[in-house]
């Protein structure tokens, strides 16, 4: 009977496939041809791709593919010279997307060679789309660990090229989708390029062609790639082109699943075509390929930009404005450089959009570098405009092409002149501020006049693409674009929201938004984590005065007046006050306590924001010294501080608690290396030039990016501070930042951009920590006030504002019990038989590692102290639903490691070691386990699991055996359900037999040795097929077949490393030999011992150390 897997996702995705247009193939596990194959091991359905390559490629609509060319195309997708899953992926992507040329025929085309295709892009409804269940696949030699082969859940087929590979879980098993996404993993052998497991596994062929996998349980349905661990799978959140209500509508469902909203939005026929051919890109990281498909909201922009382009009005047909762009606003850290590649992918493939000019405009060298260098992802040739006779020459040039510039090459420049009035000096004094040494004398820069371009191409055909759309909009520079190229459509694409002041001028340069991706919903996502704010208000940390007497007097209030008077001739400038060493000393003192307290325990790094260049050198030194001075406190600590636990480590002032945490990871600390960052200037010392130069800033960036632990010492590196005055502050990524220092003004833009440098994914990060050391916390609403509050929410985020989150995550995780009548925490046994329920089991999990993963963002705060001994308790009561239920997955590294250490302690400290697994009914142990138990119920729980588990273990080792167990087992429940008493004396009975390998009811008694008896049991049950009870005549005749099977298995056994992939040769002799015994014994009928064969080379596998070593 199919079980809830099935039943609740596997079936309701095949038909919400079927209503969307798909065929439906049910899988056989006996027969190949069942799916239009000859043997398992074939992948690919071969008639159906033969068919549908006659119907594709025709000649004046009809056939024209000989047998000869239709070999020579079936074997380029069959065949292809690749060793690796990931090259063959990438050729066999290249032959989708491309065809193959076949010779032609000497009347067409003037014998010109002519391209196939395998997929009818333009036609969707030309292609047939099947999904099967259950497809077997054989796994090639060396590959055939345990059962020989793989049956992935759900296949998806385009004209019988496998396409998407699905696995489904219930929802009631815990972890489920990490469970589905390492299941797919193994079946084309990840696991082993990632060095996980020492076999090989799976059967990667039938993902040579794969583009796309999905891992479903219903409610949670995620996309990933080849190669993609599970952090890598995201969530698919739109149906574009069609709108949620009209599909939940005719599904006739309220509201949709995350896997109804998956199928709704990728897997329409016409959707998944446009996802493989506009969507997808092979890109080069860390010297390694990775595959990716696009996030949901870049296809859905991508999808109305292209709608727009081709539905709204020209400047021409309006008399006004262009109405074909608009702006784009995904917010940082969600991929907008790849959404311009998509972008520009679609237009070339669309027979309206194909003809248009593609400029991408950026406002920064470094980021037109970076874009471009994506762009070549796209196969056309980038055009970079490097002056503006250049951009002149190519704008001027009639047709399409890609070409990068610079807004600032539609400036041209001239001497100086009246004519040209300079540029209106920035707000404030520190906006755009040099060093107070740069520029001592405070004269105003001299501007550079600029004079308008004119008229380059007046073509509608052009599409202008404007990155950092919010800092590019303004002034002359607009109007000359404008000038320039008067007609062309303009798309502006952001990363951060656009300030409400200048809305309405942003909408008349480029239009409405397209798009939308707000930093919530990158935050809800996964895309980007939380970012938290922390103000400092420790000595040393500094508020911004209204002005310099006041700041003067904040600062230095513990001076006379006189000595006040001296310290304000010699500090002139506020800037000279931020340099001032002895104030960086205090702060420096203040962010290493801070990291080394709260952000190093996690392997996190920092960036520091410094006021200025002096002042990074500066902070540079004091650092070292700050770490000296720490190390030096924490050895001189008493031994009831080095060790104390994590709960009374909580309630310790922040100094001590900091030169604790120095205290446990005082080696890493000595290595912890610190490095500047900043570009150069004509006014800069001569020291400064190691900081500036352009190698060994990319060397740091390098170095920086690396984790701080790993398990081989060449891929970790202790380089844990980068400090910085402006660079790095946008375009840079580094999952590995886990918190930002600042000590420098920010507002508005640039204020998002920097702090989105640690909101990126990765490393098991769950937030990015700012920590304000300037006083912008103290101005938050001031910094922010231009954005509309739709538009930044979730942007920044107090510390404080976790605690209501905590508090709210430990309320549902107690719910959870408290619906079960569990009133007290306490109540330990009723807590951990109600987890019983597999659903509800799944449920707390889920629940205790959110709240466990908050509780370690605020731990080791004061705020952190009421939710501990919760923490405790629940950690204690998974610790036991574990060892009862013994399917539970170990809460991990994903809550946190101040969590982790906090439970284990705890753990320990009960006589619970977190790290030993569950006791098993084989341990001596287990009688004494099972008598702690507080009642009859719980006995019956604790053996009726053990039992299970028990099972599941060795069923490959007996399967005969533990089949019929397992049998006995749900009759012991059903027959005497809620009789405690009755089920703890008969699973005890039942243990017994387990405890001592007893024969099983029903079962001939041998006198066989005990690792004979799993081959005599799958035999006789092949020869009781019908149901026949042996004669004593058959039962000896089969225990002289299971000896001298077992002989031969044993003797080439014998041989060093028999299963692995090197001893093949010797697999198949084993398999002859034994084919040859069952042969000559004549017991079998010949049709049964291929069947028969393959369950004792499966036997043998799992009995190998029982039979080597009886």
């Amino acid at each position: 009977m199919p079980g809830p897997e099935f039943t609740e996702v596997e079936l309701p995705f095949i038909q919400q496939l079927e209503q969307e247009g798909w065929d439906y193939i049910e899988g056989s596990l006996d027969s190949p041809s069942v799916t239009h194959r000859e043997t398992f091991a074939q992948v690919i359905m071969e008639p159906l791709l033969r068919d549908r390559l006659l119907a594709i490629n025709t000649r004046n609509g009809a056939p024209w593919l000989d047998d000869r060319r239709l070999d020579q195309v079936v074997s380029a997708i069959t065949r292809l010279p690749a060793n690796k899953v990931m090259e063959a992926n990438q050729l066999a992507t290249e032959l989708l997307h491309n065809g193959i040329t076949v010779e032609g025929l000497p009347d067409w085309d003037g014998g010109r060679g002519q391209t196939i295709h395998f997929i009818d892009w333009a036609n969707p409804a030309n292609n047939t789309f099947t999904v099967v269940n259950q497809f077997k696949v054989k796994c090639p030699p060396g590959h055939d660990c345990w059962k020989g082969h793989v049956i992935p859940d759900l296949v998806l087929f385009v004209n019988g090229i496998p396409l998407v590979v699905i696995e489904c879980k219930s929802r009631t098993v815990p972890e489920s989708l990490p469970e589905a996404v390492d299941q797919l993993r193994r079946y084309y052998d990840q696991r082993h390029q990632d060095l996980e497991v020492e076999e090989h596994e799976g059967a990667p062929a039938l993902f040579s062609t794969n583009q796309f996998m999905v891992a479903s349980n219903f409610d949670d349905a995620r996309v990933g790639t080849i190669g993609a661990g599970f952090n890598h799978y995201l969530n698919w959140k739109t149906v574009t082109p069609r709108s949620e209500a009209d599909v939940a509508d005719s599904m006739g469902v309220e509201s949709l699943s995350s896997q109804q909203r998956l199928i709704a939005g990728m897997l329409p026929p016409a959707n998944l075509l446009d996802i493989i051919r506009h969507f997808t890109l092979f890109m080069t990281m860390g010297g390694q390929t990775i595959k990716l498909v696009c996030r949901y909201q870049q296809y859905r922009a991508v999808t109305r930009a292209v709608q727009r382009l081709k539905t709204g009005k020209t400047r021409a047909e309006d008399g006004e404005h262009d109405r074909r762009g608009g702006i784009i606003w995904h917010t940082q850290g969600s991929g907008k450089s790849l959404t311009m590649v998509f972008m520009v992918l679609k237009l070339r493939t669309d027979p309206v959009l194909r003809r248009f000019k593609v400029v991408v405009i950026t406002d920064r060298k470094d980021l037109q570098d970076q874009l471009s260098e994506t762009a070549e992802l796209t196969g056309e040739t980038v055009k970079v405009a490097g002056n503006t006779g250049k951009l002149k020459s190519i704008l001027g040039q009639p047709g399409p092409g890609l070409v990068f510039t610079t807004i600032q090459k539609y400036r041209e420049h001239e001497s100086a002149s009246p004519a040209y009035p300079p540029p209106k000096p920035a707000r404030g004094l520190e906006i755009d501020r040099r060093d107070a040494a740069d520029n001592p004398e405070g004269k105003p820069a001299k501007p550079i006049p600029s004079r308008p371009l004119g008229l380059i191409n007046e073509s509608p055909d052009i599409l202008v693409m404007i990155d950092e759309a919010h800092r590019t909009q303004a002034g002359d520079l607009h109007a000359n674009l404008l000038q320039a190229v008067p007609d062309a459509a303009r798309i502006g694409f952001t990363g951060t929201p656009i300030i409400m002041g200048k809305k309405k001028q942003t909408s008349e340069i480029f239009g409405e938004y397209i798009d939308r991706y707000t930093i919530k919903e990158a935050e809800s996502d996964g895309a980007t984590v939380p970012i938290l704010y922390e103000g400092r208000t420790a000595e040393g940390a500094v508020k911004e005065g209204a002005n310099l007497d006041d700041l003067f007097e904040d600062l230095f209030k513990e001076r006379t007046k006189d000595e006040l008077e001296l310290i304000k001739k010699k500090y002139a400038t506020k800037g000279q006050i931020f340099e001032a060493p002895r104030l960086i000393e205090e702060k420096a003192a203040d962010i290493l306590r801070h990291y080394v307290t709260n952000i190093l325990p996690n392997g996190f790094k920092a960036q520091l924001v410094a006021y200025s260049r002096r002042a990074a050198i500066r902070y540079l030194e004091a650092l070292k010294q700050a770490r000296l001075k720490l190390l030096e406190e924490a050895m001189a600590l008493p031994p009831e501080d080095k060790n104390i636990g994590e709960t009374e480590l909580i309630t310790r002032p922040p100094r001590i608690k900091a030169a604790i945490k120095a205290w446990q990871y005082r080696e890493l600390l000595q290595q912890l290396e610190f490095a500047v960052v900043f570009s150069s200037s004509n006014n800069d010392d001569s020291g400064w030039a190691q900081w500036s130069d352009r190698s060994a800033i990319e060397q740091n960036i390098k170095r920086f990016k690396k984790p701080l632990f790993h398990k081989d010492p060449e891929k970790a590196d202790p380089l844990s501070f980068l400090i910085v005055k402006s660079m790095l502050l946008t375009g840079f990524d580094a999952p590995i930042a886990g918190v930002m220092y600042l000590d420098r003004p920010i507002r508005e833009a640039e204020l998002l951009q920097a702090v989105a440098r640690v909101n990126r994914t990765g490393f098991g990060k769950r937030c990015g920590i700012v920590v304000d050391y300037y006083g912008v916390a103290n101005h938050l609403k001031e910094a922010l006030a231009a954005y509309s509050d739709e538009d930044i929410e979730g942007a920044l985020q107090s510390l404080k504002d976790e605690i209501p989150l905590l508090r709210d995550r430990h309320l549902r995780v107690v719910d959870v019990l408290r619906k079960q009548g569990i009133d007290s925490l306490a109540d330990t046994e009723e807590a951990v038989s109600a987890l019983g329920d597999e659903r509800l089991r799944a449920e707390f999990i889920v629940k205790l590692k959110e709240f466990s993963r908050t509780l370690d963002d605020v731990l080791p705060r004061p705020e952190a102290l009421e939710f501990v001994n919760d923490a405790k308790q629940l950690a204690y009561i998974h610790a036991l639903a574990r060892s009862r239920y013994k399917d539970s997955p170990e809460l991990g590294k994903d809550i946190g490691s101040k969590v982790r250490k906090l439970i284990d302690d705890y753990m320990i400290s009960l006589g619970i070691n977190p790290k030993i697994p569950p006791v098993q009914l084989t341990d001596t142990d287990f009688d004494q386990h099972i008598n702690r138990q507080v009642s009859d119920r719980a006995k019956a729980s604790e053996m009726e699991h053990a039992v299970r588990s028990h099972v599941r273990k060795h069923l490959d080792e007996d399967p005969v055996k533990y089949t019929k167990l397992s049998e006995r087992l749900k009759e012991i429940l059903e027959q005497m359900d809620g009789l405690w008493q009755e089920q703890v004396d008969a699973l005890s009975a039942l243990i017994r037999q387990l405890q001592d390998d007893e024969t099983t009811d029903g079962e001939s008694p041998s006198a066989l040795p005990s690792n004979h008896l799993p081959f005599l049991r799958v035999m006789a049950e092949h020869k009781q097929d019908g149901g026949t009870t042996l004669t004593p005549d058959e039962q000896e005749n089969l225990e002289q077949a299971t000896v001298s099977t077992v002989q031969i298995i044993t003797e080439e056994l014998r041989i060093p490393d028999f299963w692995k992939p090197s001893h093949l040769p010797d697999q198949e002799r084993l398999r002859g030999r034994l084919f040859e015994e069952l042969f000559e014994l004549d017991f079998f009928p010949v049709s049964q011992l291929d069947a028969l064969l393959d369950k004792l080379i499966d036997l043998a596998k799992a009995n190998h150390s029982k039979l080597v070593n009886p």
